[in-house]
């Protein structure tokens, strides 16, 4: 999502290590946006791409249980 935008010169993340719960980000911008705000506005954009997929299946799944066998 972040990589996308045009503002966007890189985004990267690293793991610490598995048995840690951190995450590194690393977002370079071209100068014009605060890589803060990228971050947010991606998180958004996941957001609303997993909320697409939630109701997308909900609804192919009604549509089942609503189909006689």
């Amino acid at each position: 999502m972040i990589m996308k935008d045009p503002e966007v010169e890189f985004c990267g993340y690293s793991i610490t290590h598995p048995s840690e719960s951190k995450i590194n980000f690393r977002i370079q911008t071209k100068g014009g946006i605060p890589a803060a705000e990228m971050f947010q506005k991606g998180l958004e954009e996941l957001i609303g791409v997993c909320q697409h997929v939630l109701s997308t299946f909900e609804r192919q799944e009604k549509r089942s249980k609503d189909k006689p066998d």
